[in-house]
């Protein structure tokens, strides 16, 4: 299909392949640039990457450049693996659902809005975004909000993050008397130690590789901060871990992890990482259980169908905002305020 504005979208997402290739793809991007993007002539991207996806966002693309885009974003580093590629219109509503929650394992995840922003504003701040990324972002974060006070997918303030809790909670039977370990100070790792102080959690221990970001959240959370170096000694002592570190490589080993169940007698592990922080045994451990995104996921199907009502009024205003992007830049290519020319193909 012909692009009608050169606005494409190129990327895995947990929906479209198996994680262990949503794993390469995070790490074939790790610490790239998004130059080698821009020297094709386009006319602006944004890159996303969060627990569930790895996208490129550009726009003043030609047909043709679908496949190439992400190669040229990992440095061809995935092995030729081809992305989904969407256009204008599908691209578009793409992004809207991503920002309104429906695409992601936990609907309407209050996180999502937030990763978001955090990429549109590190293309705002490379100065990397057009003027038709600009207009579809505001336009996805409009829809998100949208979503989040008109429907009852906002209600509760769900995240993957939480959901975590929720599983540890119903695996040790409550929390009062419970040690969990939260490993990380970002995103992930702060909403799950939020929400294990306002369950009551008998006692939260953070770990992070800085000592500043730990104490901050320990702080706000009423827990204790170990080094990060004590990680794997601490873990001999508690009943429970969260991993949300976002490290290219696992930060505990399976033998640290056998050992520390063993020690225990049982130790639940939820691992919300990508590509995973948490080294998997090769065999089963006696008393380790150990949740990745991918059982996480498969324990939360079904939800989509118990909210069915909610979801469908969600995507109607994901529907309702991307036919207004759509007449926007419909309009501002009647108008001639054409952006980047690629090639002698208009891609405003």
């Amino acid at each position: 299909m012909k692009s009608e504005f050169g606005v494409v979208m190129a990327g895995f997402s947990n929906r479209t392949v198996p994680m262990t290739v949503l794993e390469s793809a995070r790490k074939a991007v790790e610490g790239c640039s998004i130059s080698p993007v821009l020297a094709l002539g386009v006319g602006g991207a944004v890159t996303v990457v969060t627990c569930h996806r790895v996208e490129i966002y550009v726009e003043g693309a030609v047909d043709a450049m679908g496949p190439s885009l992400f190669d040229a974003w990992s440095g061809g580093r995935l092995g030729g693996r081809a992305p989904v590629v969407l256009k204008d219109g599908e691209a578009a509503r793409h992004l809207l659902r991503v920002a309104a929650g429906l695409e992601a394992a936990v609907l309407g995840d209050e996180n999502v809005l937030g990763q978001l922003r955090s990429a549109y504003r590190s293309a705002c701040d490379g100065l990397s975004a057009g003027p038709l990324l600009h207009r579809m972002f505001h336009t996805a974060f409009r829809a998100g909000k949208r979503v989040r006070t008109e429907t009852g997918l906002g209600r509760g303030g769900r995240s993957l993050a939480g959901e975590a809790v929720v599983v540890i909670n119903r695996a040790l039977g409550g929390l009062a008397e419970r040690t969990v370990l939260v490993l990380g100070a970002g995103e992930m790792a702060r909403t799950a130690a939020e929400r294990l102080a306002k369950r009551g959690v008998g006692r939260l221990v953070i770990s992070n590789r800085s000592l500043k970001r730990a104490k901050d959240l320990a702080a706000a959370t009423g827990g204790e901060v170990v080094p990060w170096s004590w990680r794997g000694r601490v873990l001999r002592t508690v009943d429970a871990m969260i991993v949300g570190t976002g490290a290219p490589e696992p930060v505990l080993g399976a033998e640290e992890l056998r050992a520390a169940a063993a020690a225990r007698g049982r130790l639940v592990a939820v691992d919300l990482s990508l590509p995973r922080n948490l080294e998997p045994p090769a065999e089963q451990a006696p008393g380790l259980e150990l949740i990745d995104l991918v059982k996480l996921t498969s324990l939360l199907e079904g939800e989509r169908e118990r909210r069915q009502g909610d979801v469908v009024l969600a995507e109607g205003i994901v529907d309702q905002e991307t036919e207004k992007w759509l007449d926007w830049a419909r309009n501002r290519q009647e108008r001639g305020c054409r952006g980047l020319t690629v090639r002698g193909v208009a891609a405003g």
